[in-house]
């Protein structure tokens, strides 16, 4: 059994409820989402925002009888402020507020930042916007006339009027591999709440009505006519703007350091951009001692030691199980999780905390842009199965990939026989496809790019926030106007990134052509605990998890994972991501709750 009694830490984002026909709020309600009224609000509605780190990303704005909310940060805020018309000094929510006012639904194209925003008109109409780049999600259930909203899904299922039975699609989708999740819409786990997705808006008026809007924030850029060495050094510029505004907002901050190009690119313009007094620190994964596996740390070191930066080597505690995370862990997701690294990852932001880091920098989303590798024959392709995740999943129908089971885990044969009709309509279509740009042609935006913007930063209520320098739309607009054709005067190879650190970083770093596993003993681990994990089947047909997945395949795949280990990495991530959902709907059950759709 979970410790289905603890507290749990209290997720950053918006907080609201309101009755929209204003009548006054049940109380019950209010405490659930841990609000309190204030004056001013009256007795049908009350906001609130929250940011266990950063207390200055909570901007709130009253006026003429309409209030404004904002939790996160607007980028170049006091140059949107000029644009508007507005004093510089104008809070966050005021900005946000004149930004409704003149750019409508299409706000989250034009105020650049990382951010979730509530505003109530003066009539009552409500609007819930998040940002490109999701920061915080924002989740809201509707019933008749009453409205709940809050960043954290099990949050709004302790109040008794919000249905939470299992949507079913809700279910599977997060589960689903890429193109399949794709098709996902605003569906959640739970039958009554929904989910605002990257760059869209929600509009709820004071009879219950709902408008939903999507503004186009992957706008076209145009062509961007400069040499290679000039748009390398617009580049770096904009770079060391985009981590300076975020080292300076943060007290301290730790950066996820592999010694690969993405890490140490940031490493050492973060080394350079540091505001005096903030010295960050670097975390790298290690292999544990006497293990004898290799690890990546010669690399991180050599990086660290140049810059100035101090390196800690991080590996998981022994009995960390990559089976079953953490509680935290497994119900910070927001639904079943299916990440493979979840021990590591924990490992690494309980160290940078405990070193008083209050936010994580991480590399990743970098071949969205300033570390792409770029196809070395005819240049046709847009890019190649180089960047990895974010082509898998859109190649064309009947390629490689068709023949995947379209799930991360192992469903029951039953409930794969029997999808429900949205998933089997997106498994039936298409895979879409994207022109390829030739050398002249501009590089544009790679092909699920909105995965990226769309994953929150927040690792766990309460857990350390990553920051994702390389996926700022500010970053990915420049790299989308440029042609192909600049960028290969480079080379192929991340030739942008290359150049860059080229005399910053020693030649060991900036030309290293090949990484190292991320998590040394990740395969050691899933072989050493599976016995362990196997145990816990019975629990799971106890408590009726059988009616989601195949638990007879779980039970004998985890007896031979504990006599051979995964025979492929493919393997290896469906026992264990199949087993870690299984812990997720045994938690659920044990909150009392029913896990038959």
């Amino acid at each position: 059994m979970f410790e289905a009694s603890a507290p749990m830490a209290r997720a950053s984002g918006i907080y609201a409820i309101f009755q929209l026909d204003d009548r006054p709020l049940d109380p019950r309600g209010s405490q659930a989402l841990g609000l309190s009224p204030r004056a001013g609000e009256g007795a049908a509605w009350t906001i609130g925002g929250h940011d266990p780190f950063a207390s200055d990303a909570v901007s709130r704005h009253d006026e003429g009888g309409a209030s404004t909310l904002l939790v996160g940060f607007i980028e170049d805020a006091a140059d949107f402020a000029r644009r508007l018309g507005l004093d510089v000094a104008s809070s966050p929510a005021r900005l946000a507020r004149a930004a409704l006012e003149r750019f409508g639904s299409d706000a989250p194209a034009e105020m650049i930042g990382e951010w979730s925003l509530l505003h109530r008109a003066d009539d009552g109409t409500l609007t819930l916007m998040v940002s490109a780049g999701v920061r915080d999600p924002i989740f809201y259930a509707l019933s008749g006339r009453r409205l709940a909203v809050a960043p954290d899904l099990f949050v709004l299922a302790r109040i008794d009027w919000v249905d939470s039975g299992i949507d079913e699609a809700g279910l599977l989708f997060p589960v689903a591999r890429a193109a399949l999740r794709a098709a996902r819409g605003d569906t959640t786990m739970l039958r009554g709440v929904r989910q605002i997705g990257s760059g869209a808006s929600v509009v709820i008026d004071p009879r219950g009505g709902v408008s939903v809007r999507q503004s186009d924030i992957l706008v076209p850029q145009p062509r961007v006519a400069m040499t290679f060495d000039e748009f390398v050094e617009e580049a770096e510029h904009l770079l060391r703007h985009i981590i300076s505004a975020r080292l300076a907002r943060t007290e301290r901050c730790a950066h996820m350091l592999s010694g690969g190009i993405d890490s140490s690119l940031l490493a050492w313009l973060a080394a350079e951009e540091r505001p005096s007094g903030k010295d960050p620190i670097a975390v790298t994964s290690a292999s544990p001692p006497g293990s004898g596996l290799s690890d990546e740390t010669e690399y991180a070191d050599i990086v660290a030691r140049t810059v100035g930066m101090t390196c800690h080597r991080v590996w998981p505690a022994e009995d960390a199980n990559s089976y079953r995370p953490r509680l935290a862990v497994l119900t910070g997701q927001n639904g079943p999780p299916f990440g493979n690294r979840y021990a590591l990852t924990d490992a690494l932001v309980t160290r940078a905390m405990a070193q008083g880091a209050t936010v994580m920098i991480d590399g990743t989303y970098g071949e969205m842009s300033a570390t792409v590798r770029l196809p070395q024959q005819g240049i046709k392709g847009r890019l190649r199965a180089s960047v990895g995740r974010f082509f898998r999943g859109f190649r064309a129908a009947g390629g490689e990939d068709a023949t995947l089971n379209p799930f991360h885990v192992r469903l029951a044969p039953h409930r794969m026989g029997s999808l429900p009709a949205v998933i089997t309509a997106a498994l039936k279509a298409p895979v879409p496809t994207w022109p390829m740009p030739g050398a002249d042609e501009v590089f544009g935006y790679i092909p699920g790019i909105e995965r990226g913007l769309g994953l929150p930063t927040e690792f766990h209520p309460g857990g350390l926030r990553t920051e994702f320098p390389f996926r700022d739309m500010r970053l990915l607009r420049l790299f989308a106007g440029v042609p192909v054709s600049t960028l290969l005067k480079g080379g192929a190879d991340r030739g942008v990134a290359r150049r860059m650190m080229e005399g910053h970083l020693p030649d060991s770093v900036r030309l290293r052509r090949r990484g190292m596993p991320a998590f040394p003993d990740h395969e050691r681990r899933l072989q050493q605990q599976a016995h362990a994990a196997r145990e816990r089947v019975a629990a799971f047909r106890k408590a009726g998890v059988g009616d989601w997945l195949d638990l007879d395949w779980l039970d004998q795949a985890l007896a031979g994972m504990a006599i051979t280990g995964p025979t492929d990495v493919t393997h290896g991530n469906e026992v264990q991501i199949t087993a870690i959902v299984a812990e997720f709907l045994l938690w659920w059950s044990d909150q009392g709750r029913c896990i038959t759709p």
